[in-house]
């Protein structure tokens, strides 16, 4: 089971998220919020499944792109908090010295928002496989995150899922395994 932690414990959610490879922010968003970033989602979700209900094609797995394009609520409220940004940092964060004419100088890179989605699982629809999201970056993981020898800088990305409905296995949720398995990574 997931350990909860308050998402003002940055120190906290950065111990458990090495330990445990996963953890929940109590307090990262309100259900005010949900329902309002829902809502923004809304129209886009249609749109999708009226297009595969025009085409014949099962409803499936919808999502929306862009969400903090589409949501001032994801954008400002969830993604702009200090906190999120600290605990980011702590695993995402890059210091190079690439070469130059000058030498070198010293350039630290935070986490760049990339992608942002909201998805809508249609009854009865199967659940994912266990697997990591960070193959859309050309990473291939070696098995070196075993026996409590993880390394930050082996991450080129963290997930925030947020819950906008009830969630259940039966209902296709996102099922994270804590700690996330290695073997054969």
């Amino acid at each position: 089971m997931a350990r909860r932690v308050p998402v003002t414990d940055v120190t906290q959610a950065i111990s458990c998220l090495q330990e445990d490879g996963g953890i929940i922010l109590t307090g990262f968003a309100s259900a005010e919020e949900v329902t309002t970033v829902n809502h923004d989602a809304a129209p886009y979700l249609a749109a999708v499944a009226q297009e595969r209900s025009s085409n014949g094609q099962p409803k499936g797995t919808i999502r929306c792109h862009r969400l903090f394009g589409r949501s001032r609520t994801a954008r400002e409220k969830w993604m702009q908090r200090p906190e999120v940004h600290q605990i980011l940092n702590s695993f995402l964060k890059t210091t190079s010295i690439p070469y130059n004419d000058q030498g070198g100088c010293v350039i630290e890179t935070e986490p760049i928002l990339s992608s942002a989605a909201t998805m809508q699982i249609s009854p009865g629809e199967k659940a994912q496989d266990l697997h990591r999201d960070d193959f859309i970056w050309q990473r291939t993981h070696t098995n070196t995150n075993t026996g409590g020898n993880y390394k930050t800088t082996s991450e080129t990305s963290l997930g925030i899922i947020v819950a906008g409905s009830e969630t259940t296995a039966a209902n296709g949720a996102t099922v994270v395994r804590f700690p996330f398995p290695t073997s054969g990574d």
